[in-house]
């Protein structure tokens, strides 16, 4: 059977696309691509429509019980400085995008912020072999009991800021920079108050 010029060119084509799909999505070469071209379109989150005005929105109804990469346990009641959750998976693109603008962010905010990266239905060797691969120097989180009923999200990532007084102050569902000046004045601001 003799292909045409045309037929040749579209298989030619076909092979090479098949080929790109494959590397983008079928390698981790080609999803590390992915998370670095996507870290390049994030936002800087809107604080404005985030906050949290509700009073039983802003309640957290129960204490919250996370454990570190080295299994220790950590309740939210102990914690006495704000805190930054970000509720991520593993597997989660935009979660991995958004990575790199919360690490930058808690070294500028070292010891006046608390930094919770709660992989809340991953387990603990998932975290800990994703800590090493990525050579995060700061721990990352499972969760270790019942999650509050508003500390609770169905997107990757979510995010939520809560004051010293375990109000919850601000929630963003989405990946976003974090390394911004809005968000790095807004938490310096919370730890005056």
């Amino acid at each position: 059977m003799i292909l045409s010029k045309q037929a040749k060119s579209n298989i030619i084509f076909i092979a090479i696309l098949g080929s790109v799909l494959f590397f983008l999505f079928g390698t981790n070469l080609g999803t590390n691509l992915r998370t670095w071209m996507t870290s390049f379109t994030l936002s800087t989150p809107d604080i404005v429509s985030s906050e949290v005005n509700n009073i039983e929105d802003q309640n957290i109804s129960f204490d919250w019980m996370v454990i570190d990469d080295k299994l220790n346990k950590v309740w939210i009641s102990e914690i006495d400085k704000p805190i930054f959750i970000n509720i991520w998976a593993t597997w989660c693109g935009p979660c991995r995008s958004e990575m790199p603008s919360i690490i930058s962010l808690r070294h500028k905010l070292q010891g006046k912020v608390e930094f919770l990266l709660i992989s809340p239905m991953e387990g603990m060797k998932i975290i800990k072999d994703f800590k090493e691969k990525e050579a995060i120097d700061f721990p990352l989180y499972i969760n270790g009991s019942e999650i509050p009923e508003n500390l609770r999200s169905n997107v990757y990532p979510t995010t939520f800021i809560i004051d010293k007084n375990k109000q919850i102050v601000y929630k963003w569902e989405g990946a976003y920079d974090w390394d911004t000046k809005v968000i790095v004045d807004k938490l310096i601001e919370l730890t005056i108050e």
